[in-house]
């Protein structure tokens, strides 16, 4: 049933980042990464806020230097659940992160970590999953 529903879920976020995009990536299959988070208890707000200001930090100068295409972050309402937070990169083609490895780590090199409330990723939450998925441009929606 769990893979059923992450199924679901990682269609819809290609489905929805395909149709909020205003940048379009070049023609063929790209990744898209799905990394699950599990928040600490009543922390899953502050959790995806740290990933607003840091990860998607990070990911906006890679889109804007046309290494990334779209990333988003979603969570299941509630705290309950192996998991509660899903963040979704597409990058543009189907190598993932290991095509833009060496340009995103400079950018990672020069950011500086922000805490929310005085707390980094480790007091908020965790990874626990992260699967890639290839994605035909061509068979999404426009």
């Amino acid at each position: 049933m769990a893979t059923v529903i992450r199924v679901i879920l990682a269609a819809t976020l290609v489905l929805a980042a395909v149709l909020a995009d205003a940048n379009p990536a070049p023609a063929g299959t790209r990744a898209v990464e799905l990394t699950f988070l599990k928040s600490q208890p009543g922390q899953r707000e502050n959790l995806k806020r740290f990933i607003v200001l840091n990860w998607f930090a990070m990911d906006r100068i890679a889109r804007e230097q046309g290494l990334l295409h779209a990333y988003t972050v979603m969570d299941t309402g509630s705290d309950d659940g192996a998991w509660n937070v899903v963040v979704s990169t597409t990058y543009r083609d189907a190598r993932g992160y290991s095509g833009i490895a060496q340009a995103f780590e400079k950018i990672r090199e020069s950011h500086r970590t922000v805490l929310v409330d005085g707390k980094a990723l480790e007091a908020l939450g965790s990874v626990v999953d992260s699967i890639q998925l290839l994605e035909d441009p061509a068979d999404a929606a426009p």
